[in-house]
């Protein structure tokens, strides 16, 4: 494997392992913190950072006016609305669903990218691996004894994935002739303007603990997840197709569900296996096969 197709590589399967850790550290944030609020400071500090960065080192391809206010409008679906999704549904969902939930990502994405994206065409598997991913779904949010969910939470992190997969389309369609420091740094910044509005609105006054796990929570995410993943992402999307990308999501869904049952303890029966064995067909059908049996819509 040459240096230039490992280098894509390395970045797609650091960032996946990376994002699988996410979903613990957001349920061990939401112990101490109200989660608009932890989501809020998550991005602020990770906003205040990337736009350190990409006025320090990318100063002169900082985008036209117009070009910034496109992208921060992208910024909500891709991480705004996303991120107040799924830190509101962890209250009741675990780390280890959260992560096979969220694995819809790259059936959402395929399905995006068909209808605004020329080069990315539905196929038979593409087809194949969502409706898989659906059953994956059924599985692992039907009810079982002991359960006290409201399906209101699994629901919203199917509809944070959807959102996601819009963002990450509009990425690979429209940004690959964009700096990657202000792509990112502007769309985490329209996120956290975002949820600071929303957390003023909806949390105002709610109790708030800065202990050293919320200090620490906050600040992984921020710097770890959002700052590097992302940056390592939107590099990603300008030289890979967004349903390939999309891939390394197995490997969060694995870091997830393991990383949940050992850190949260969090119960590994055989509903849970079989629904990672579903997520793990469901994107292999969607990513691997990405080549054969176009289908035209």
């Amino acid at each position: 494997m040459s240096q230039l197709r490992l280098l894509p590589f390395a970045v797609w399967l650091g960032t996946g392992l990376v994002w699988g850790t996410t979903w613990v550290v957001i349920r061990l944030g939401l112990e101490e913190m109200a989660p608009l609020t932890f989501a809020a400071l998550r991005t602020i500090l990770a906003a205040v950072v990337l736009l350190a960065i990409a006025l320090l080192l990318d100063r002169r391809r900082r985008p036209p006016p117009a070009e910034l206010r496109f992208w921060a409008l992208v910024g909500i679906p891709q991480m705004g609305f996303p991120y107040a999704l799924i830190f509101w549904a962890e209250q009741w969902v675990s780390a280890g669903l959260t992560a096979m939930l969220f694995a819809t990502f790259p059936a959402f994405t395929a399905v995006t990218a068909h209808f605004m994206l020329r080069d990315e065409p539905l196929t038979v598997g593409k087809i194949s691996g969502s409706l898989l991913a659906l059953v994956a779904v059924a599985l692992l949010v039907s009810p079982s004894q002991g359960t006290a969910m409201p399906l209101v939470a699994p629901a919203a992190i199917l509809l944070a994935s959807i959102s996601a997969s819009f963002g990450a389309v509009m990425v690979r369609g429209h940004g690959r002739a964009t700096s990657t420091a202000w792509l990112t740094a502007i769309q985490v910044t329209s996120a956290a303007v975002f949820l600071a509005g929303l957390a003023l609105i909806f949390e105002r006054g709610e109790a708030f603990h800065l202990t050293t796990t919320a200090v620490l929570a906050i600040v992984y995410l921020a710097l770890a997840v959002t700052v590097v993943c992302y940056l390592g992402l939107f590099w990603l999307l300008k030289h890979l197709e967004a349903t390939f990308v999309s891939m390394g999501v197995i490997f969060e869904t694995t870091v997830g569900v393991f990383l949940g049952a050992l850190v949260l303890a969090e119960p590994l029966g055989v509903r849970v296996f079989a629904g990672l064995a579903l997520v793990a067909v469901s994107v292999y059908l969607v990513t691997v096969k990405r080549h054969a049996n176009a289908v035209v819509v």
